[in-house]
């Protein structure tokens, strides 16, 4: 069967010359699908990152997500129940109304200071019960917030009532937000759910490229580039390698995920 390569870029930012990250697929496929419909083009690339039933393609899209809209001087916020205050075990909507009440009376605030409404990106982390009836986990919120001028933390945290919270400026690891990102999802075991407030620009995937990369080319690739700065460097002028992950698909083909961030970029080292 004959086959071919695609790169497909996603550019979280307003362009590649100035997004500060940046994450590519390069992976084999069908004849066929080279020649499908632009729609169906569409559809794939953001089936890459956004396939709801696939918990990896979940926090990919999760760390583009933050990775377009926040940055240096935006703020994590963690925010903890008092034991008083604490939704019982599997009241999941109690604990989102909680949040969005949160919501309501920080827009109050800011309507009557002329502030700007933040951006966010909340997930919540819920208080389940196992098999047996036995509480997992309690109930909490994080938070990835903008920060508006005008807007402080104290402000911020004195508008949470329910417990304890925390408000920091955002720690970037290698210009990525993909740390923070992989750690508000991270328990397995407990329920959570994301949201995302109104007005988030969503990452940009240009058509993709079927033309750049050979099947041979692919291979040296994934044989021997993983981790060649140098190499990834030279594909995608103006970004530094962060990582580049090898996979193989269900059907034995090659796939690649080469993650970036510029040089010049947000909290360079």
């Amino acid at each position: 069967m004959s086959m071919r390569v695609r790169e497909q870029k996603h550019i979280c930012g307003e362009s590649y010359s100035t997004a500060p990250y940046l994450e590519a697929d390069i992976f084999e496929i069908t004849e066929a699908q080279h020649k499908a419909s632009a729609r169906a083009k569409k559809e794939l690339a953001t089936s890459l990152v956004k396939d709801k039933h696939n918990q990896e393609a979940a926090k990919r899209y999760l760390v583009q997500l933050i990775n377009t809209n926040f940055g240096p001087g935006d703020w994590s916020i963690t925010q903890t129940y008092t034991d008083e205050n604490l939704p019982a075990a599997g009241d999941l909507a109690r604990a989102d109304k909680d949040f969005s009440n949160f919501i309501k009376r920080l827009y109050r605030y800011c309507d009557k200071r002329s502030i700007e409404h933040p951006k966010w990106v909340c997930v919540t982390e819920y208080r389940t019960l196992d098999e047996e009836g036995r509480p997992l986990g309690r109930h909490h919120h994080h938070v990835i917030m903008s920060h508006p001028a005008g807007l402080t933390r104290d402000a911020v945290e004195a508008l949470w009532d329910k417990g304890r919270i925390r408000c920091e400026r955002l720690d970037f690891d290698h210009n990525s937000l993909e740390g923070l990102a992989k750690y508000i999802v991270k328990n397995k075991r407990c329920k959570r759910h994301w949201r995302q407030s109104r007005g988030l620009a969503m990452p940009k995937r240009p058509q993709p490229n079927d033309s750049k990369w050979s099947r041979k080319k692919l291979r040296n690739a994934f044989e021997n580039c993983l981790e060649d700065g140098t190499f990834w460097e030279k594909q995608y002028p103006g970004y530094r390698l962060h990582r580049c992950e090898p996979r193989i698909t269900g059907n034995g083909t090659m796939h690649l995920v080469v993650k970036m961030y510029r040089k010049d970029g947000r909290n360079q080292p």
